[in-house]
C-alpha cells in the first residue's frame, strides 16, 4: 500500500505546516488546539496522500460552536456559516470548511455513535462514501485510511452505513448522485449493492418529485461543483441509463429506503 513508502505522520506535519504557514493562518489552528482537538476529513488528506495540491480543506472540531466563531471572529477571517451550521473559511488561497462535531449531521441525528475514546475512527465511520473517509488528527497526526483502503482495493464506491435512516437524512441527495456518477467515471470503478440501492431509489423518488424535469435539477445543481465539470451532461444521461436497465446487484430486489 502507499502508506508504507513514506512516514505519513512526519510528512503530513510537515506539508500542513509549510502551507497553512505560508497562507499565514497556523496561529488561527494554534489557537484551535489550545481549547479543543481539530480532524481533517476527506479530499486535503487524500489529495496528500496521492501528491496532489489542494486548496480546500473540511476540518471537523471538537470544540463549542460559540468559541469556535469566536475565533474566527478574533482572526478577521471572512466566513460564512451554511444552513447546515458548517462555516466556511476563506483566506488567501484557501478554503476551510469547518464543522463542529455537535452539528456535524451524523453525529447530531444519532446516526452514527461517537465513541469518545476513539473519536478518530467514529469520523471515518460517519463519512458517507468510503472514497471520502480518510480522516487525521492534527494533534498527534494519527490517522484512519481503513475505509479508503477498501476503495482502491475494490475498485468499488461503498456507502459505509447499511441502515436506511442514514441514508434518507443525510441533506445532499443531489450532490451524492452526481459524485458517485463522477467517481464512476473518473476511477472506472463499479457501485456496492449498497449504493447501487440508494443511487436507484433516489433517482427514482427525484423522478416521482420533479417528473420529467429530474434531470434538469440534476443538471441545475451541478452547476454548483466546478469540479464535476469533466461530468458531461451527456455522461451524466449515461450513467443514469446505465444504471436503471443494470440487473440488480446479486439479482437482489431493491428495499425500501
Amino acid at each position: 500500500m502507499y502508506q508504507e513508502h513514506f512516514d505519513i505522520k512526519k510528512e503530513f506535519y510537515n506539508h500542513f505546516h509549510h502551507q497553512m504557514t505560508n497562507e499565514n493562518i497556523m496561529p488561527f489552528f494554534y489557537e484551535i488546539f489550545v481549547y479543543g482537538t481539530a480532524y481533517i476529513v476527506g479530499g486535503y488528506f487524500r489529495d496528500f496522500i496521492n501528491k496532489k495540491k489542494s486548496r480546500d480543506i473540511d476540518i471537523i472540531v471538537d470544540l463549542e460552536s460559540e468559541l469556535l466563531i469566536e475565533t474566527i471572529k478574533n482572526y478577521n477571517f471572512n466566513y460564512q456559516i451554511n444552513r447546515h451550521g458548517g462555516i466556511k473559511l476563506i483566506h488567501n488561497n484557501i478554503e476551510i470548511d469547518i464543522w463542529n462535531l455537535d452539528n456535524n449531521w451524523a453525529f447530531k441525528n444519532n446516526l452514527v455513535k461517537l465513541n469518545e475514546e476513539d473519536k478518530l475512527n467514529s469520523i471515518a465511520k460517519g463519512c458517507f462514501y468510503n472514497y471520502d473517509a480518510l480522516v487525521i488528527n492534527l494533534h498527534n497526526f494519527s490517522y484512519s485510511l481503513r475505509f479508503y483502503n477498501d476503495f482502491i482495493e475494490s475498485k468499488k464506491l461503498n456507502i459505509l452505513q447499511e441502515r436506511s435512516i442514514y441514508k434518507n437524512l443525510n441533506p445532499t441527495t443531489e450532490a451524492n448522485i452526481l459524485r458517485a456518477f463522477f467517481l464512476k467515471d473518473n476511477f472506472e470503478i463499479s457501485f456496492s449493492d449498497n449504493t447501487f440501492y440508494y443511487l436507484s431509489k433516489k433517482i427514482g423518488a427525484l423522478q416521482d418529485k420533479f417528473g420529467d424535469d429530474y434531470f434538469n435539477r440534476l443538471v441545475e445543481i451541478k452547476r454548483n461543483y466546478p469540479k464535476y465539470n469533466s461530468l458531461t451532461i451527456e455522461k451524466l444521461k449515461m450513467y443514469i441509463i446505465e444504471l436503471k436497465t443494470n440487473d440488480l446487484p446479486n439479482n437482489q430486489m431493491i428495499l425500501n429506503l
